[in-house]
């Protein structure tokens, strides 16, 4: 975007073409473009008037604004030194051209301002002041009343970003810049901003409107009232007056921008991405500009189109470090998890700690996950958790994460933690069941009978409650049936049989589906009715068993254990 980067000017594949319109080589068309953050463009009007009229000192301290505004519009990409450089320059030239022009002493203070060099800013502006008639301000000797408000009313924009910046202060030099002219657009802009600093909208949007009434076409005026209703959550409003300023000028690229972040706010996501791909054409692709691009495609679920922008922009600026963030999500929801894994490792790599945020964390915890390193994934999750205890989504990924490593402790501890943060799902009771289910298998090898029974109840227990609310969750009751085997290990009881028999009617449903659990359910109810037979010697207790072999023979003619099972019993128990 700068000399520097040498951004400017080049289509990065977006298929976008800049269509600006012809602007005249003056100073007014330079300020528009400026404000209208066309920035090549502007410089290049800057460049034709210095040489066409290099006394003009006007000339010097807007190009020294445009490119301050550079700083202010990308200040991600964009380093102060920069633009404090370079229009320190061109102001400084202004002064050399005429030293009774105030307006550039303005701006050598402001830069100091932005340097954090309070005193010596304080020193410009008392000279800019000085430059000034005490009376007889008309007078034609003297600049003209709209440049002497405009003096005051920049000293005071200035003095906005001072660390020892005082709002009455600021406002007394609204108040003589709108003595020496109060017809000056720019004065109620700067008021405005003034009052939405120290958060009073009401007067800044008094304000706004004020300049709006002077120019009726001001688009500059109309965004800024926008996004005053922005800030009050007036939507309908804001979008009014963003629309009046497109309309106006097609060609105000700022308007399409704020427009673009409200339609964000709405998830009107198509309409913003819209939006912001015109605000990029205009502004002449600024590094920002592109970023925000990408970040609304990804909103949007366009994430092909967001890997395309990021690797544009990263191709020619690779210091944009926070698009590899943006790389790093997109991959992991398109499922490319090595490709994000890379990105999102680059960008912790590279970016300073105060820019990673929370769900830096979590996908860099997913990608781990997805590429088979669930431990680091959980090590990512956790430092998320501390950042944000409440974050039931977040605790489902770290339960999963246990799960995957045999924690099951864990696990139980991190869902007792969604229970007290009442975001237990039917799901979750049923997971955790499971969970208990595993863990007492573990005790169990372990020779733990007493620790095992205790899981397995507990899962019996959640499992019951997942019943009680979705009878006919179908995975339930079958993991239900399996824990009930376990619990029943002398084959006394029959609960496996209980919930085998409230499977099937569903299993039965769909044979082919279910093959293997309609297979399960009848052997071992074959099982538990031929030790039935064992205990008591009872033919009653045969029959059953015959019954359900001839069940599993209908299905499988073949089996070996149901044919064994039938012809033994068919010996002892002939009927």
């Amino acid at each position: 975007m700068l000399h520097i980067k040498k951004i400017f000017g080049i289509i990065l594949g977006l298929t976008l073409f800049i269509s600006v319109p012809s602007f005249a080589q003056d100073l007014k068309s330079a300020i528009k473009l400026t404000e209208s953050e066309q920035f090549e463009a502007a410089h290049k009007v800057f460049d034709a008037l210095i040489a066409k009229e290099p006394g003009k000192p006007d000339n010097y301290y807007y190009y020294g604004e445009c490119w301050l505004k550079q700083y202010f519009v990308d200040s991600m990409s964009v380093s102060l030194k920069e633009v404090t450089e370079p229009a320190l320059a061109q102001y400084k030239k202004g002064i050399e051209k005429d030293t009774n022009f105030p307006l550039n002493y303005v701006g050598v203070g402001r830069v100091d301002v932005l340097l954090g060099k309070n005193a010596e800013a304080k020193k410009m502006f008392a000279k800019a002041k000085d430059k000034l008639p005490f009376k007889n301000y008309t007078n034609p000797k003297y600049i003209p009343v709209a440049k002497q408000a405009l003096t005051y009313a920049k000293i005071a924009q200035a003095e906005l970003m001072a660390t020892d910046r005082n709002k009455d202060e600021m406002l007394e030099l609204i108040t003589k810049a709108v003595d020496r002219d109060p017809s000056v657009v720019d004065v109620y802009l700067i008021k405005g901003d003034i009052y939405l600093e120290y958060n009073d909208g009401s007067n800044a949007i008094v304000a706004y409107l004020k300049a709006n009434e002077l120019d009726s076409l001001s688009c500059k005026a109309m965004v800024k009232i926008g996004e005053v209703y922005v800030r009050g959550h007036t939507y309908e409003d804001a979008l009014k007056y963003f629309k009046k300023a497109i309309e106006i000028d097609s060609f105000f690229a700022p308007a399409y921008r704020e427009r673009a972040e409200l339609y964000g706010l709405a998830d009107r996501w198509e309409k913003a991405v819209k939006d912001y791909k015109k605000f990029v054409e205009l502004s002449g692709n600024n590094t920002y500009a592109k970023y925000r691009l990408a970040s609304f495609l990804f909103m949007a679920k366009r994430y092909d189109e967001c890997l395309q922008v990021c690797s544009e922009v990263l191709a020619i600026d690779p210091s944009y470090v926070i698009l590899y963030r943006l790389e790093g999500y997109s991959y992991f929801e398109t499922g490319k998890y090595p490709e994000g894994l890379k990105a999102i490792e680059t960008f912790f790599k590279e970016a300073k700690p105060e820019k990673i945020i929370n769900s830096d964390y979590i996908y860099y915890g997913d990608l781990l996950s997805k590429t088979g390193s669930d431990a680091q994934g959980l090590e990512k999750y956790n430092i998320a958790l501390k950042n944000d205890t409440s974050n039931c989504e977040l605790l489902s990924k770290i339960i999963k994460s246990y799960q995957k490593l045999k924690d099951f402790d864990s696990a139980i501890k991190t869902f007792q933690k969604k229970a007290n943060n009442n975001c237990l799902t039917l799901n979750d009771n049923y997971e955790m069941a499971k969970i208990y289910l595993n863990n007492g298998g573990v005790l169990w090898t372990k020779k733990d009978t007493a620790g095992a029974f205790k899981a397995w109840n507990k899962a019996d227990t959640l499992f019951g409650t997942v019943l009680a609310k979705k009878p006919d969750f179908y995975n339930a009751i079958n993991y239900r049936a399996k824990l009930n085997i376990n619990m029943d290990t002398a084959y006394k009881l029959g609960t496996a049989v209980k919930w085998y028999n409230v499977l099937l009617p569903y299993a039965l449903k769909d044979t082919a589906k279910y093959s293997k659990d309609v297979y399960t359910a009848y052997d071992y109810i074959r099982f538990y009715t031929y030790k039935q037979y064992i205990r008591s010697k009872n033919c009653d207790d045969a029959k059953k068993c015959i019954e359900n072999c001839d069940k599993i023979l209908a299905l499988y003619p073949k089996d070996d254990k149901a044919l064994e099972t039938k012809r033994g019993l068919k010996i002892k128990c002939p009927y």
